[in-house]
């Protein structure tokens, strides 16, 4: 009896020391991790229609959110990131791309569609009396 519980507490002071090393192996980084959200959360799923990487389970998002948490775990920028994204995807990847000569129309579209409907009702209406 004295030996098989002898043997179990050899076997738990055993199983508790070495397995300290693995609780404690390093400091948990969330600013790597809220990167990582916030990138997966502002680029798009180029298999899904209107769904994020966050939230998409296609093979491909799997695949892109791999690289995403492989390259912040290397210390790259969200720039990096993106840009490496831009070029593998084009500027469709992101919910929100950048200004830029390709995409001026999308930009100032609205905007000058407003300003011309605008001198259109005015010329009608207020000119003509």
């Amino acid at each position: 009896m004295k030996k098989i519980n002898f043997f179990l507490l050899f076997i738990f002071i055993y199983n508790f020391l070495f397995s300290m090393n693995a609780i404690g192996e390093g400091k948990y980084n969330f600013e790597k991790e809220n990167l990582y959200k916030q990138i997966i959360s502002e680029t798009r799923c180029m298999v899904c229609q209107n769904q994020n990487l966050a939230e998409s389970e296609a093979p491909l998002a799997i695949d892109l959110k791999n690289k995403i948490k492989k390259m912040v775990m290397e210390g790259k920028t969200e720039t990096e990131i993106k840009i490496f994204l831009i070029e593998r995807y084009s500027s469709y990847i992101l919910y929100k791309p950048p200004f830029s000569s390709q995409n001026i129309i999308l930009w100032l579209g609205p905007l000058i569609f407003l300003l011309v409907l605008s001198y259109i009702l005015f010329r009608n209406l207020y000119l003509k009396k």
